[in-house]
């Protein structure tokens, strides 16, 4: 019998990954204009893999923000020249935003994906609003909840958000088609909602208790997943 596994293949047909498309189709159809996008919802459900997935499929840029930039704008343009393929990455702030609008200017309006800026002052969002002003380039910003709040502070940045994209929890459609399409296995409707409510929907842990039950599965030779291997596979899981 083949054993199960789940492969590490981005599954894109799932509810969130949709609306990421729809959002990103909208914003190519305003271009020509500074705007913002941004993605919001708790952690586990998605946004970064999807950003990470649409940048790698469309060569746009990606860049996650680390806390060591708190204290410094410098380091957030150098990792933008870097990402943005810049050759020369000037050692000043001034030469390193004239950088980035150039290469913004060259790569053809593709979005450009900001991570976790939230957890930075608020110069970085105003830094994110003058190089889509200046470039016309679309930035799409990925977050927790509370970017939604950080960007209404900044009245400007609020008028240029262009869409907000709230991630949701999986469904029992979104579980089946992830079962499906990562590991090869059809859920039965009970075991999908069994993954699913002991989950709170969140993708990572479907996906650790996904990996248990093949796993399980595997070592009783099991054909098909069922109730009481699925139990066993979410009591070995670590929960929150």
């Amino acid at each position: 019998m083949k054993e199960v596994s789940v492969s590490p293949k981005f599954v894109n047909k799932v509810r969130n990954v949709r609306n990421f498309l729809a959002m990103a189709d909208a914003l190519a159809l305003s271009a020509g204009e500074g705007r913002l996008a941004a993605v919001v919802g708790p952690a586990g459900r998605g946004k970064t893999r999807t950003a990470q997935w649409y940048a790698g499929n469309n060569e746009c840029t990606f860049v996650r923000c680390l806390s060591i930039w708190r204290h410094s704008e410098l380091g957030f343009l150098q990792k933008l020249c870097y990402e943005l393929g810049v050759k020369r990455i000037p050692h000043r702030k001034d030469p390193a935003f004239a950088a980035v609008i150039e290469a913004l200017n060259q790569q053809g309006g593709r979005p450009v994906f900001i991570e976790e800026i939230e957890k930075l002052p608020r110069m970085h969002l105003e830094l994110v609003r003058d190089l889509s002003d200046i470039s016309t380039a679309p930035f799409v910003l990925i977050g927790e909840e509370e970017l939604e709040h950080h960007l209404k502070q900044v009245r400007r940045m609020w008028n240029r958000t262009f869409q907000l994209l709230q991630f949701e929890a999986l469904d029992v459609a979104d579980t089946v088609v992830f079962a499906r399409e990562a590991a090869g296995l059809g859920l039965p409707e009970d075991v999908a909602e069994l993954l699913l409510r002991n989950s709170a929907g969140c993708f990572r842990v479907i996906k650790r208790d996904l990996q248990n039950l093949a796993n399980i599965m595997n070592a009783k030779r099991a054909a098909a997943p069922n109730l009481e291997l699925t139990k066993l596979a979410i009591k070995q899981s670590l929960r929150g």
